[in-house]
């Protein structure tokens, strides 16, 4: 694991406090260099001077990651399904992307990471990228945040004070829902966090949406330049999921006629050794609201019995109170099949989203014979 240098340059450290949305407050005590850092990288030289770059201590662009890798997103703490997916089948795994920090409009970063998951991943080796995410209000936080040079400089500053203070080896950005007319802001956006990071040795990495095509004025994809943001990002996590989502009508969440076009326009667009596939592990049942519900294999596999069907089915079609519904859940034959596709694209590796929903039996595939 990484951790930042020269620790001990300052003999004080400064207490940021950032004010936090929702009425919540979030103290670290950051290293002085960290806001020093962030400073030197928004300043503007003066006429006639020369602004002094800081020293890079860190490892080159996108190196020292093994290849492949098989990443995990995690959610939660220790003691639920994630954790004993992670006790179990750690070996299989390159490292983990814990789902602990929200960031909001003013730059502030709330949430806490569970120590104990923290250790365990440091005791056996695994690679920790601490996503920070902003999924649930979408543009309406996202466009003012990479709007406003201060809020973009305090978020920042609080990622590389995260790296700092618990010893992550770099960030997940999982910005969803940028607007497209913010395009080249979240672009600039990841350029300066990339540089701030990779000066200390610490890895950007990033989520984002699928796609098939560049389309800048799609209100979903258009914000996400693949071709610039693999310039910068040491992983680029294609979100390879979703192709019929929970709000939408019935259908597979990744068919692998899609997931080939996906790959396909990744690997074409960016470096492949900065593409990391993305494979749900999850299901949804569609009926009865307007929002479809989401399935953990095992519940899949307990309401195909109930209806007579094999768990093994991708697709399950039942009545219940009188309504239609239809049950997705791609099994292991499509997980191999998104196995060989990055593969032959010569990606870095895969993403599973997220430990504790899967398929036992993807581990023994993983394993091999």
């Amino acid at each position: 694991m990484r951790r930042g240098f020269f620790r001990q340059i300052f003999a004080l450290a400064v207490l940021v406090g950032v004010i936090i949305a929702a009425g919540a407050l979030l103290e670290r005590t950051v290293l002085g260099r960290v806001a020093h850092e962030v400073d030197a990288l928004f300043s503007v030289p003066r006429t006639g001077t020369v602004a002094q770059a800081p020293i890079v201590i860190g490892a080159p662009h996108a190196a020292g990651l093994p290849t492949p890798m098989v990443l995990g997103y995690y959610e939660g703490g220790a003691g639920g399904a994630g954790y004993k997916t992670l006790e179990q089948d750690a070996h299989l795994l390159s490292g983990i992307v814990p789902d602990w920090y929200t960031i909001w409009a003013n730059g502030a970063i709330t949430g806490q990471p569970d120590e104990r998951v923290l250790q365990y991943a440091r005791d056996h080796s695994l690679w920790v990228f601490a996503l920070v995410q902003q999924n649930q209000y979408g543009g309406q936080v996202l466009g003012p945040l990479l709007e406003s040079p201060l809020s973009s400089r305090r978020a920042m500053e609080s990622m590389l004070a995260l790296c700092e203070t618990e010893g992550f080896d770099g960030i997940n950005l999982d910005f969803e829902g940028v607007p497209p007319k913010d395009r080249q802001d979240y672009t600039s956006f990841v350029g300066q966090l990339a540089s701030l990071l990779h000066r200390y040795g610490y890895y950007l990495t990033l989520s984002v949406p699928a796609e098939t095509q560049d389309e800048p004025g799609n209100s979903w994809t258009g914000a996400y330049d693949y071709r610039a943001l693999g310039k910068e990002a040491d992983l680029v996590m294609v979100m390879a999921y979703d192709q019929h989502y929970a709000g939408g009508s019935a259908g597979p969440i990744d068919s692998t006629a899609w997931v080939q076009q996906v790959a396909n326009f990744s690997a074409r667009t960016i470096p492949p050794r900065r593409v990391v596939l993305g494979i749900p592990l999850y299901g949804y049942d569609w009926g009865g609201s307007s929002t479809a519900q989401g399935l953990s294999f095992a519940a899949y596999r307990q309401l195909a019995l109930q209806h007579g069907e094999s768990p093994s089915a991708q697709d399950l079609v039942y009545w219940q109170d009188g309504v239609r519904h239809i049950a997705y859940y791609a099994g292991l034959s499509d997980f191999e099949s998104k196995i060989r596709l990055a593969s032959s694209y010569g990606l870095r590796g895969i993403v599973l989203w997220r430990l504790g929903l899967e398929d036992p039996s993807i581990w023994s595939y993983l394993n091999g014979p």
